[in-house]
């Protein structure tokens, strides 16, 4: 279930950008965030499976991980998508609950479907650099993103919130 919107306040960390341009600015956080970064630090050291430059059959296995993950953000960013009115205000936590699709599952499924994708970059490209940013990803996110953005929304949508954090684990399942 979909909560309405809170009325729009501005702050320094906001924009507010028309409906139309959110798959652009997506298309590209995404470009960057799941597919360029992890392609750049690959580079930074060896990739384990590859010779020629070309990869080896367990390598490719990574790319389902890297697809099932892609696949699952955008799943997760279409429900964000749907409640969105003709402007949207962009800031660090979302102006509205969402509660169907994936985030009936998880709390945080655009987090765990990324962190996926990466599990199957670091498949694909072999690299041990890959790895480590999964890792310290993960860390960040567990311990630094996701506290600061739940004690927000407690702030902004108070029992709605809470009920929502009662009823649906942060990761998936029991995790």
């Amino acid at each position: 279930m979909m909560k309405p919107e809170l009325p729009k306040r501005k702050s320094r960390r906001e924009l507010v950008i028309p409906r139309w341009a959110i798959p652009l600015v997506w298309a590209v956080i995404v470009l960057v965030i799941q597919i360029l970064l992890p392609w750049a630090i690959a580079k930074l050291g060896p990739r384990l499976g590859w010779s020629q430059l070309a990869p080896a059959w367990w390598n490719l296995t990574g790319l389902i991980a890297v697809a099932i993950g892609l696949a699952l953000y955008a799943w997760c960013l279409a429900f964000h998508f749907r409640s969105y009115r003709a402007s949207v205000r962009i800031g660090f936590s979302p102006p509205h609950l969402v509660e169907a699709g994936p985030y009936r599952v998880s709390r945080n499924p655009m987090y765990v479907s990324g962190l996926f994708a990466w599990l199957g970059w670091t498949v694909f490209y072999g690299s041990p650099a890959v790895f480590v940013a999964l890792v310290l990803l993960w860390c960040v996110f567990a311990f630094r993103v996701i506290p600061h953005e739940e004690r927000q929304l407690e702030a902004l949508f108070g029992d709605d919130y809470l009920e929502y954090k009662r009823s649906v684990r942060r990761w998936i399942g029991r995790v």
